[in-house]
């Protein structure tokens, strides 16, 4: 597939993914993924990024990030990028790719107020649930909290602090809410995002920022999604 034309704008949301090369496992042990969790805490400080969500999985990542600065986020990402495949082919005496290449990366709609999260409208809200869920989803966890490597855990214990202030405040029973299943409508709308490389909100704001950044060609039904 050919790559598809990113913008990075300041405040700006962005859902960014990697996989293992050939999906093989990245993450071995405790050490690889307290690592990567380290590249992003003092990345994210260093390069003004914020995050807003974040699950390491065995052969891949999903993030929520936040640029504060122009162009902080390709940094950010080259940055950890190459600092993680330097630790893993000095750690296993390896050489080659280890990700499937480039970070992919989507925007998401600005959340519009409390009421949109209420009414369950809320693009934002909806990709963090998917977000924090992944492990549970994936059957390496009964709860969602118990997966030592995503950011519900550190809402819920404290245990590090890469995380920023929300853009808006979550639900008092957020751990409960992450635990329950989203929609399967929900499920296809994120990963036909993913599958597509589209923007993920409303049709408007899609057709939008599609256009603006040259993107129309994500919004084109390529087949039914495939995103596990």
């Amino acid at each position: 597939m050919p790559r598809i034309a990113r913008g990075e704008t300041v405040g700006g949301i962005y859902h960014i993914i990697n996989r293992g090369n050939m999906k093989m496992q990245v993450f071995d042990d405790a050490e690889d993924y307290e690592y990567f969790l380290e590249l992003l805490e003092k990345g994210t400080k260093r390069e003004k990024v914020g995050i807003h969500a974040y699950c390491l999985m065995p052969n891949h990542f999903h993030l929520l990030l936040v640029p504060k600065e122009e162009k902080s986020l390709s940094r950010l990402m080259q940055w950890v990028m190459t600092s993680h495949v330097r630790y893993y082919h000095k750690k296993n005496k390896t050489s080659g790719h280890i990700w499937q290449g480039r970070y992919k990366s989507f925007m998401v709609e600005y959340p519009k107020g409390i009421s949109s999260l209420r009414s369950g409208q809320s693009y934002y809200l909806t990709l963090i649930r998917y977000i924090e869920a992944n492990a549970s989803r994936a059957k390496l966890v009964k709860r969602a909290e118990e997966w030592s490597y995503g950011s519900l855990q550190e809402r819920v214990e404290k245990v590090r602090t890469i995380l920023s202030e929300p853009y808006i405040e979550l639900y008092d029973e957020w751990v409960k809410y992450v635990n329950q299943p989203l929609k399967e409508g929900e499920l296809d709308t994120i990963r036909n995002s993913v599958n597509r490389q589209a923007p993920l909100g409303e049709e408007k704001w899609q057709m939008e920022t599609a256009t603006k950044y040259g993107m129309l060609s994500t919004l084109r039904r390529r087949g039914r999604p495939s995103l596990k």
